[in-house]
């Protein structure tokens, strides 16, 4: 066990070096939270000590936060992959990864870790050992008072979590220390009943978790052993130009103080001008009041209120400020619902829309693999702590279902590589992202797979893919029933009956009404190969066909029928059902993008048939 004062000397070192950084971070707290008086007193008067404005930084955190705090994709997949064990091997490993994440509630969670990393510039995460349910659980702490340790490889290498707490809360949990903690203890500390709160503080590093408080003489609360053998801790930093931790509105609280203080002057002259004193002329003896009241004078042109002009230069100052706030906290004025953006130019929206897109990117890039670390540190655990307990997790990948078993000593066995990604579009909005990856794909740039595995949502790869070539295969059914009946009429023509042809596709509908599915049907229609073979050669002895004749083998194809795909001349290949030229793809649909970088989603037709 480490001493104690050894223990506190350094974490008073670690709050004198992130002292400057503690001030921001409670400036922009207080500003969050409408303190106006606690950054600058005397900004709002007694009468109103609320700001009558939007409160612009938490609009901003809350917009920003809510785009980038989107559950990323977790994939155990290494390398290619050539045998079906490893396939399976790595997909029960990444069951496994999303299980943890759908205990620790990490969708639900991950926005206010990412308004933290905004507003304070950091997010600590903190993966623990659940003994009860033999899980590991990752959390999201506050990085507000939080100091961290860290190597030249950015391990962390000690974690330090101060906060206060009332005492009579923080006595239930420690009854042996109850009485040192209110202070009831004489000629120790001078009793400050149960309502005080009590300054707490929290040292983790590889060997020993502490816990003790500064307020009671170092009280030791807690001092064990770190069975991890490291710190359980992963810090996602946003990037900075120094080695100071800065978040996103570290500059932008005077900025919003600016713009209240401004609404509230305009307030008060305002409310000087509906109330100010009546000037009237000196041949005026009595004043009536109420309404019509008359006021006899010769001198009407003299009556008026005292008034207060409010200056043109505010208004104008007002909207400086508010720009100013857009460009400080980067947020252009369409993410807020303005899509006119007031005085900002045409140029500005797109060049803030551009800054707000990288900084959703970038942010998600640091979360991501901030999110890695820690999943990667969860297998660790899990293998640790719990080898060779057999365990059942369930859960949701890719928008699927699965229930699962395994033993962390067979099925992880060492491997704790993850990936997290939040997918080769991140950072665009939804419509400029289907619009590229439909760019590429046209293009054969990239797999049918990796756009499926890019899209914005949550589906099964694998399933999803085995369901289209399902889908496809039953549109060639139908295409080829299709062709058929649209030959009826050529077959009439040339002396064929096209009677048995339509009787099926009639047996069709019927079964169909019933719920048989489309294979099915189509295979109890055309189930008799010896009709089939009898309708076959009377079709070719009635259109004069035989062995190098124009319906026989050897011979040419009916005239008006394609000998390639058996439909009439003029379909292109399955596009019978559809009439001559077909219909436009998804291609034809989605033009492209405009010169401004937005979707230009306008429809298209465009008929082709093949040479």
């Amino acid at each position: 066990m480490q001493d104690i004062a050894k223990i506190a000397k350094l974490v008073d070192s670690l709050r004198r070096r992130d002292s400057e950084r503690d001030s921001r971070n409670m400036q922009v707290y207080d500003v969050r939270t409408n303190n106006f008086a606690a950054v600058q007193p005397g900004t709002m008067p007694e009468a109103w000590p609320k700001s009558i404005v939007a409160n612009s930084i938490d609009v901003a955190a809350r917009q920003l936060s809510e785009n980038l705090g989107v559950m990323p994709s977790i994939n155990c997949t290494a390398g290619v992959m050539t045998s079906d064990r490893a396939r399976k091997i790595s997909q029960k490993r990444t069951k496994i990864a999303y299980s943890y994440a759908e205990e620790s509630n990490l969708r639900l969670r991950l926005p206010q870790g990412c308004d933290w990393y905004l507003s304070y510039g950091s997010m600590p995460i903190v993966v623990e050992a659940d003994f009860e349910k033999k899980r590991p659980i990752i959390r999201f702490d506050n990085p507000l008072k939080s100091y961290v340790q860290m190597d030249l490889h950015g391990k962390v290498i000690s974690y330090t979590k101060v906060w206060r707490e009332p005492a009579w809360q923080l006595a239930d949990k420690f009854p042996l220390y109850a009485k040192r903690i209110i202070g009831e203890e004489s000629g120790t500390v001078r009793s400050s009943g149960g309502d005080a709160h009590i300054e707490c503080v929290k040292y983790w590093d590889g060997d020993n978790i502490v816990l003790y408080l500064p307020e009671r003489q170092n009280q030791v609360l807690m001092n064990v052993a770190n069975p991890f053998g490291k710190v359980p801790v992963v810090v996602a930093l946003k990037p900075s130009f120094d080695n100071q931790t800065r978040g996103q509105f570290d500059d932008v609280p005077y900025i919003q103080l600016a713009r209240a203080r401004i609404a509230m002057l305009g307030l008060q002259a305002t409310n000087q001008t509906v109330r100010a004193p009546l000037a009237i002329p000196p041949d005026v003896q009595k004043i009536p009041m109420g309404d019509d009241a008359i006021i006899r004078t010769s001198r009407p042109q003299d009556i008026r209120r005292v008034g207060v002009d409010y200056p043109a230069a505010a208004f104008q100052q007002e909207q400086v400020l508010e720009q100013e706030l857009r460009v400080a906290t980067r947020t252009p004025a369409s993410a807020t619902g303005d899509v006119q953006a007031s005085i900002i130019t045409g140029r500005g929206v797109e060049a803030l829309n551009s800054g707000y897109d990288i900084q959703v990117a970038t942010g998600q890039t640091v979360v991501g693999m901030a999110l890695q670390h820690a999943l990667e540190m969860a297998f660790e655990m899990d293998e640790m702590f719990w080898p060779d307990d057999d365990k059942e997790i369930r859960g949701m990948v890719n928008g699927s279902p699965f229930e699962e078993k395994y033993r962390p000593s067979r099925d992880i066995a060492g491997n704790h590589q993850v990936q997290v990604s939040h997918g080769f579009a991140s950072g665009l909005n939804p419509n400029q992202a289907l619009v590229f990856l439909l760019q590429l794909r046209g293009d054969q740039q990239v797999s049918r797979d990796f756009v499926q595995r890019q899209l914005p949502m949550d589906i099964d790869i694998t399933q999803m893919q085995a369901q289209i070539d399902i889908e496809q295969v039953e549109d060639a059914l139908k295409q080829g029933i299709f062709g058929l009946l649209s030959s009826a009429g050529i077959m009439v023509q040339q002396g064929g009956d096209p009677t048995d042809v339509l009787r099926k596709a009639a047996s069709i509908i019927g079964m169909r009404e019933k719920g048989t599915p489309m294979h099915e049907a189509i295979l109890k229609a055309f189930a008799d190969p010896q009709a089939a073979a009898q309708e076959a050669g009377g079709a070719a002895a009635s259109a004069g066909g035989g062995p190098g004749g124009p319906g026989g083998p050897g011979g040419g194809a009916p005239s008006g029928i394609n000998p390639v795909t058996g439909s009439p001349s003029g379909f292109a290949p399955g596009q019978a059902q559809a009439g001559p030229g077909g219909k436009p793809d998804i291609m034809s649909l989605l033009a492209g993008l405009g010169s401004s970088g937005q979707p230009n989603l306008r429809t298209s037709v465009l008929r082709r048939t093949p040479a």
